[in-house]
């Protein structure tokens, strides 16, 4: 069997990577509840961010540029702690990505070098910590090369108001480093105020990437602006020093260059600090900070803590050590990475879905976050940041949706009456807000009876351009749910309202059996010109979301259910289920935009990750455990299937889909920022594992598969730590569990809301 170039610590809470050349750049992401942000690349380069409160982001390097060169002053060898980008190849070198932190070591001709990487608790900067050893038997004279760009970039402003127009580097003696300071008329807050200071006294620096570079090494932008390339840097390769430049246009960055001597057997250290500042003086505080000693070490100690902290109070142990290692830390991260990543409503209020398993009070700010950006008509927009306003149609259910969730976690009914303000002025209660969303969908019903599409729904590709009428089988279905869901948070409130809830279900379940049953499996949308989704219709015959919503909703019954799950099983792929099938082989206005696509990616056939996840809880609710299984093992990073090393994703997270083409076939496209995390996080702890928040408390309802004789999982709910032993020692499928808390036994599965701050044993038996 081949040797994979990584491999998992014990416990799974860091991926060690063997190899600086992965299929494609396989990143870590480094951030803290200050909201500054830095992506990690398996050679040190990436993007860094910082967003304030309200979604203002800073776009702190250009190009992903973050780079540290070593050079030997004797030999002229100039080589990269990550191998890129100048590419000297290197020996011993692994990059270790761990939940807190990223370090990059290896060794070039007698010098080790490591690049350790990570974001403290609090503040708006990285702080890298360089450690060089001289293994050889004779004296080295190094000089050391820390680069970054400066851009600073990220929200709206007039044209020809470009950042670098306003925006100038200066080296500061005090901050021991360079300052990138900007006074840009439309800036939305302070902070865009960038530096690369250091610890350790700098013998020269540049502030203008042009001399750093040179000018064979740079492009042209538009405006006679340049980005530097940083492959072969005129200074470093010549053998020259910085030129102590400083710059007010075009090409700012900073570089800061160490002469380090060694003797043989010599080791030192030093710390680079890289983030944004409203003033000098902030920057200069924290750069100050880090010289006392020992502080660094405590705040990276500090660090590793939060991020265990976050993740401690879901913890699951199941006969598969993939699973433990992606479930444990990686997905918990992930999830909590795409409220960073992601501002729109449908996206946020998926991930705060998921995070209502082991972050509440931060699912509780997302989910109250986005009704602040419902319109007093019902609808919301696609994304805050940046902002969109376009027309679609699924955001009123995925609030209802969210906000049922978070009544089940906390059992507080009293968050229906906390006032929230709209996006277009004035405010309402949470429960008008909801009520409103309702509303909307109800009167966006089409003439079939079902929810018309607009633009698009939860499908961004599916953009029926041909029908303004076009109606939404998937988001139909998903209203059903909305509204059954509804309806028993309403029993407990207001028992008129819960029963027109419960009318307007059965009213739209008939409809969408009446008119959108395509004889063996639901249609994905209804439309004048053709329906979608249907034995007969052009192009794609059947669509993945329209079969498991049905499902998830209650909608497909008896002889329909079966039909459909039959249906479902017959477009299994090697790692996945494609979003539909067959793929469009030409471009249809009618079916818009993934049609336009090659047949067999992203929407247009391929493996959408995202939608498979849904079928994992598909198949728990119809007790096909081995089936849930399965499907989770699929899309999982690293599937034996579609490895890594193929599919070009990183091995410890999940990602959006994957290409039937044959030409990209198992290719991954975008990872990290994808709601796959957030269900496939769903999948296993509530729908496999099945520990479910209930209004009442905790219930278990495992959706056990039959190959697995034990698991074990941890839930904190309401304050109480449930320790849960599932045994199913005749390796049943699905079986219902007899159940022991604190060595009593209980009837029915319903655990006790005890909410006293312990720990509770509880043993299930299939």
């Amino acid at each position: 069997m081949e040797k994979k170039p990584y491999s998992f610590a014990p416990g799974g809470e860091a991926c060690v990577i063997a190899t600086p050349q992965p299929p494609r750049h396989w990143y870590n992401y480094l951030w803290n509840e200050d909201r500054y942000c830095a992506a990690i690349s398996q050679m040190g380069h990436g993007r860094s961010y910082y967003l304030n409160e309200t979604a203002q982001m800073c776009a702190v390097n250009r190009d992903e540029a973050r780079y540290v060169y070593v050079r030997d002053e004797d030999s002229g060898a100039v080589w990269n702690i990550g191998l890129g980008p100048v590419n000297t190849p290197v020996e011993g070198y692994a990059c270790t990505h761990a939940i807190g932190y990223s370090r990059i070591e290896s060794r070039y001709d007698g010098i080790s070098c490591s690049w350790r990487l990570f974001v403290p608790e609090r503040g708006y900067h990285e702080i890298w910590t360089l450690c060089l050893e001289n293994q050889s038997e004779r004296e080295r004279n190094l000089s050391i090369f820390s680069a970054v760009s400066f851009f600073l970039e990220g929200f709206s402003y007039p044209r020809y108001y470009e950042m670098y127009r306003c925006a100038q580097t200066v080296f500061d003696k005090e901050l021991n480093g360079v300052f990138c300071r900007t006074a840009h008329p439309f800036a939305p807050h302070a902070r865009y105020n960038g530096y690369l200071a250091s610890t350790e006294p700098v013998f020269a620096y540049d502030g203008d990437l042009y001399p750093f570079c040179g000018a064979n090494s740079t492009i042209t932008q538009p405006d006679a602006s340049a980005a530097a390339l940083f492959q072969r840097p005129q200074v470093v390769m010549s053998g020259k020093d910085c030129t102590n430049s400083q710059a007010s246009l075009f090409i700012l960055g900073g570089v800061l260059q160490h002469k380090i001597q060694l003797q043989p057997g010599e080791s030192r250290h030093f710390h680079v600090l890289f983030g944004v500042a409203e003033s000098i003086e902030e920057a200069r505080s924290a750069v100050r900070a880090c010289t006392a000693p020992n502080h660094v070490e405590a705040e990276f100690a500090k660090a590793q803590r939060r991020y265990a902290e976050k993740y401690a109070s879901l913890q699951v142990h199941t006969p598969d050590a993939r699973i433990n290692h992606l479930m444990n830390s990686w997905v918990k991260k992930q999830v909590d990475f795409c409220v960073v990543g992601k501002k729109g409503v449908r996206d946020n209020l998926q991930i705060a879905a998921a995070l209502l398993d082991y972050r509440q009070e931060t699912a509780r700010e997302e989910i109250l976050e986005c009704l602040r950006h419902q319109f007093r008509d019902g609808h919301a927009l696609l994304t805050w940041y940046p902002y969109d306003d376009t027309r679609y149609s699924d955001q009123p259910f995925w609030m209802i949706w969210a906000v049922c969730r978070l009544i089940k976690e906390t059992g507080d009914f009293s968050i229906l009456q906390e006032s929230i303000s709209w996006q277009d002025g004035d405010e309402a209660t949470v429960l008008e807000h909801l009520q409103v969303a309702v509303s909307r969908l109800i009167l966006d019903k089409g003439r079939n009876g079902l929810v018309r599409i607009y633009f698009a729904d939860w499908n961004d590709a599916l953009n029926i351009t041909t029908d303004a009428d076009a109606e939404s089988v998937m988001l139909s279905h998903q209203f059903c749910l909305a509204l059954e869901a509804f309806a028993q948070v309403m029993e407990r409130v207001d028992t008129e309202y819960a029963r027109f809830l419960s009318r307007e279900y059965e009213i739209l379940k008939d409809a969408i059996n009446e008119k959108a049953w395509d004889g063996k499996w639901y249609l994905r949308a209804l439309s004048r010109e053709e329906n979608i989704g249907g034995k007969d219709s052009w192009g794609s015959k059947i669509y993945l979301n329209a079969q498991v919503w049905a499902v998830l909703s209650g909608v497909a019954k008896g002889e329909r259910l079966q039909a459909v799950l039959e249906a479902v099983d017959g477009m299994e792929q090697d790692f996945g289920f494609p979003l539909n099938l067959p793929p469009y082989s030409a471009f249809s206005p009618h079916v818009g935009r993934m049609s336009g696509m090659l047949p067999g990616l992203f929407e247009n056939g391929g493996v959408y990750c995202h939608a498979t996840a849904f079928k994992i809880l598909m198949d728990c609710k119809t007790g096909r455990a081995t089936k849930a299984l399965q499907t989770l093992l699929k899309i999982a990073p690293d599937s034996p299937q579609n490895p890594s090393m193929r599919s070009g994703a990183e091995p410890y997270v999940f990602t959006n889909c994957y290409a039937t083409n044959p030409d990209y076939y198992g290719k991954s496209y975008q990872s990290w920022t994808t709601g796959t995390s957030a269900w496939c996080l769903m999948g296993l702890y509530e729908g496999i594992l099945g520990v479910q928040a209930d209004f009442d408390g905790l219930r278990l309802a495992p959706c056990f598969p039959a190959a697995w004789a034990e698991a074990q999982v941890t839930r904190r709910f309401r304050g109480a730590d449930y320790q849960i032993t599932i045994r199913n020692p005749a390796h049943k499928e699905a079986a219902t569990p007899r159940i022991w808390v604190d060595g009593c036994s209980i009837a029915g599965n319903l655990l006790p809301d005890f909410r006293d701050g312990r720990q509770h044993r509880v043993e299930a038996i299939l």
